[in-house]
């Protein structure tokens, strides 16, 4: 075979071979019962802030008012609104953690109870959150959890955009 060939057959090959994958991430869950954890010591208001162990040593932070609760990843979390699409917010138990297969998660999922009005929370959106190595965290986007691929659309969001993303910097999405 001539080199012309051969390499012709090779750039055939490539073109005809499968793509390459980008590294494979897996899921893992815990569940947690927030008001278990450990507890911060208030300074008088309603609020109520508790503590709890993550994976690969991260902390939930889990806080919660009379009318709304919310989870905060790691020691440098961004303070920010969970998502424009509902006034009050109802955090689940569950907790799905994204990132390479074997390796450190890079994302959270987790399901919240949403709506408009206090005592009436008629919705539901999965919030994807960025972990990052230094222990910032922040939201990445979110999904409503109602439609069919829901959880199918939050494991791409965070497969797709967390080890990249700039928390404080990069658009979040919501849709």
């Amino acid at each position: 075979m001539t080199i012309g060939r051969l390499a012709l057959a090779i750039g055939f090959a490539i073109l005809l071979a499968p793509p390459l994958r980008a590294e494979q991430w897996a899921s893992s869950y815990t569940a947690h019962d927030y008001a278990k954890c450990r507890k911060d010591k208030g300074n008088g208001d309603p609020i109520s802030v508790h503590r709890c162990p993550g994976k690969a040593g991260l902390t939930v932070t889990w806080t919660a008012g009379d009318d709304s609760s919310a989870v905060e990843f790691g020691a440098k979390a961004l303070q920010e609104t969970i998502s424009d699409k509902a006034a009050f917010f109802e955090v689940g138990k569950t907790i799905e953690w994204r990132g390479p297969k074997g390796g450190r998660p890079q994302a959270a999922i987790v399901r919240y109870a949403t709506g408009q009005s206090i005592g009436k929370l008629d919705g539901s959106r999965l919030v994807v959150y960025r972990l990052a190595p230094d222990g910032a965290s922040c939201i990445i986007g979110s999904v409503d959890a109602r439609k069919s691929d829901a959880n199918a659309a939050a494991r791409r969001l965070a497969n797709e955009k967390a080890a990249g993303f700039r928390c404080g910097q990069d658009a979040r999405s919501e849709d």
